[in-house]
């Protein structure tokens, strides 16, 4: 047996399918639905078990909502309701672990009664008897067809396992040359950008080589900056739940702060670790990052992928 996920979307113009890949677009800030921006709609995650590709039963159906910005993204709204979720949790937590006595504290209870409401919704029996028409195709002629939704990020290209097989043992080769180049001094850098470019004049490769060059030339600002602390910087914190079976950690919330020099980032990194400290537990950790503008926009563009 195995577990797949589908996702459903309930409109006022009908219920619709949302594509993995859409909706992990969604969530990473790499796709938006203009159709819906500036509205609030419902959606549905519905965990199904599997016999082989057959759909068997559903496990689980949960109700949330996607709040659209104006361009129609969600990803800012969702990184706020993750971290109103842990605060809410850990609140309520901490409230039933005290010893009880006459005098009951309901607000942690009442806040996250609040979020409940705000972002979560209760299935219908029809919702669900809908949900099943779709993955078992038994609608009838008579019922309106359930249609995909569609996100503004054009479909990308099939990626064929070759493909795959071949970015594989090129980024083991990248990886090799990114940690030659990031231990280089700043005149050594210098001086590989050049002989990469020298050398891309004459090889049949050069295109690879000026990507090396270009490669050399970013490693060296970096440390410059890192040595006189110009430029832009940002202080960055994210909170991390942990899970022990896994071992695996996913980020809940972050907080960052754009700063015009380093040690302003620095000051306001210090500020972002003790105004979080209070999230760090058992299963959460709060990790502190100072960041010139080039190695954020590296950082921002890894977690989008």
């Amino acid at each position: 047996m195995g577990l797949s996920i589908r996702f459903y979307l309930f409109a006022e113009d009908g219920l619709q399918s949302i594509s993995q890949r859409v909706m992990m677009g969604l969530i990473r800030g790499k796709d938006a639905m203009p159709q819906y921006a500036g509205t609030k709609q419902k959606v549905a995650d519905v965990i199904i078990e599997n016999e082989g590709k057959k759909p068997v039963r559903i496990e689980r159906a949960q109700g949330s909502f996607l709040t659209f910005d104006e361009k129609g993204q969600v990803h800012k709204d969702l990184v706020a309701s993750g971290f109103a979720a842990l605060e809410t949790g850990m609140a309520l937590e901490e409230s039933l672990s005290k010893p009880q006595t006459k005098i009951v504290d309901l607000t942690p209870k009442l806040n996250r009664e609040k979020w409940e409401r705000e972002n979560r919704w209760m299935l219908s029996k029809e919702d669900l008897e809908a949900i099943a028409d779709d993955i078992w195709r038994r609608k009838s002629a008579a019922q309106p067809r359930i249609e995909r939704a569609k996100g503004s990020t054009p479909k990308p290209p099939k990626v064929t396992y070759e493909a795959k097989e071949a970015i594989r043992e090129i980024r083991t080769s990248l990886i090799s040359i990114a940690n030659k180049l990031q231990w280089l001094s700043e005149p050594a850098l210098k001086g590989a950008a050049f002989e990469a470019r020298e050398i891309a004049k004459t090889e049949a490769d050069g295109p690879l080589w000026l990507g090396i060059a270009e490669a050399a030339d970013r490693y060296r600002e970096i440390q410059g900056r890192r040595r006189t602390g110009r430029g832009v910087w940002y202080a960055h914190v994210e909170i991390l739940q942990w899970d022990a079976v896994q071992r695996t950690g996913e980020v809940i919330a972050s907080f960052s702060e754009r700063c015009d020099s380093k040690a302003k980032a620095e000051e306001a990194a210090r500020k972002l670790l003790t105004e979080n400290a209070k999230y760090l537990t058992a299963e959460t950790s709060v990790h502190t990052e100072v960041l010139c503008e080039l190695e954020w926009d590296e950082e921002v563009g890894a977690k989008l992928l």
